[in-house]
């Protein structure tokens, strides 16, 4: 077997053993790459090789919140809609609760790094 072959196939193993220890974690993939000092591009990468669609889904996280959030009723349809990249998406209606959004902004952004 070519040296070079062999090397991309330990390269694959080594990822599929490592999504598969991600899966079993039930950490975010965020904190999970931060836990064992892998890099987002290759982490990205390899997930989006090796792992059918079905499996990228990530599960509902709740976040909750210091304190107790502020409640309104929405009854407009004005609304603003923030997408990043592929990564998520924040849709803040009119009377949105600021706190409450600057909590999931920190969130978000801290799951990005």
């Amino acid at each position: 077997m070519d040296i070079e072959v062999a090397a991309v196939e330990q390269k694959e193993a080594f990822w599929r053993r490592t999504l598969e220890a991600w899966k079993l974690s039930g950490l975010s993939g965020c904190e999970f790459q931060r836990q064992n000092n892998l890099t987002k591009n290759a982490f990205v990468y390899w997930k989006r090789k090796l792992m059918p669609r079905s499996e990228k889904a990530r599960p509902f996280v709740a976040v909750s919140l210091r304190g107790a959030a502020r409640q309104t009723r929405i009854a407009q349809t004005s609304f603003i809609r923030l997408r990043v990249g592929d990564a998520f998406t924040v849709e803040v209606a009119t009377g949105f609760d600021a706190q409450m959004l600057r909590e999931v902004l920190t969130v978000a952004r801290d799951c990005m790094r």
